[in-house]
């Protein structure tokens, strides 16, 4: 789906019944951006075995993808779960064409890395940011990615980064804070779209993709 204007879209509790079932649920037409270089937000983290992408910071969240063994994952920053695991808001750089949109962002379990090295708390990460209207929440760069969630008109959203479509519209990199007991995780990340966001985006430092 491709929005052409501004629009409320409200997900609620549907959101996260859409995040579990997705399986891999990109059209085949999904065409994968190139091999992915080390440019881009974030440091280089690789899997050593095929590892879920969840759209909470807990591995109880919905999953909405998979970071392959061997591919270049951006690390960006870390938090650690309500059992004490640690896990990394990372971006799966080439992703599967016909599975997965390149650049799916997400939580990873930072013990199916190799060694990962420190990065930022997550919890005081980003430029604030505060949605006009209720926004969808997109597990890839691009509005006809999977929705997996909601950002809240007047939520607290942090900025992690952005990055244009394959239609040229912007997007930004967020983490949506406060959640919604019940309906969605606190600190959920995703893509939401630049036109939903108050403020200016453009002094984002770093870019969600890469050349």
């Amino acid at each position: 789906m491709i929005r052409t204007k501004k629009t409320a879209t409200s997900l609620g509790a549907l959101c996260l019944a859409a995040a579990a079932a997705f399986a891999g649920a990109v059209p085949a037409s999904a065409v994968q951006q190139g091999p992915a270089g080390i440019l881009g937000i974030g440091s280089q983290i690789t899997p050593v075995r095929d590892t879920g992408i969840y759209f909470g910071p807990g591995l109880s969240t919905p999953r909405i993808g998979t970071a392959w063994a061997g591919d270049n994952v951006a690390g960006i920053c870390e938090v650690f779960d309500n059992n004490g695991k640690r896990l990394i808001l990372g971006i799966e750089r080439p992703g599967r064409t016909g599975v997965q949109w390149a650049n799916t962002a997400g939580y990873l379990w930072a013990d199916d890395f190799q060694s990962t090295g420190s990065f930022p708390s997550c919890s005081n990460y980003g430029h604030r940011l505060t949605p006009v209207r209720d926004t969808t929440v997109y597990s890839g760069p691009g509005l006809s990615t999977p929705a997996v969630g909601t950002a809240w008109t007047g939520d607290d959203v942090a900025g992690i980064c952005r990055i244009a479509d394959n239609n040229g519209k912007r997007l930004e990199l967020i983490i949506e804070r406060p959640g919604r007991n019940g309906v969605q995780w606190a600190n959920s990340a995703g893509y939401v779209w630049d036109l939903d966001i108050r403020e200016d985006t453009g002094p984002l430092l770093g870019d969600c993709g890469v050349a």
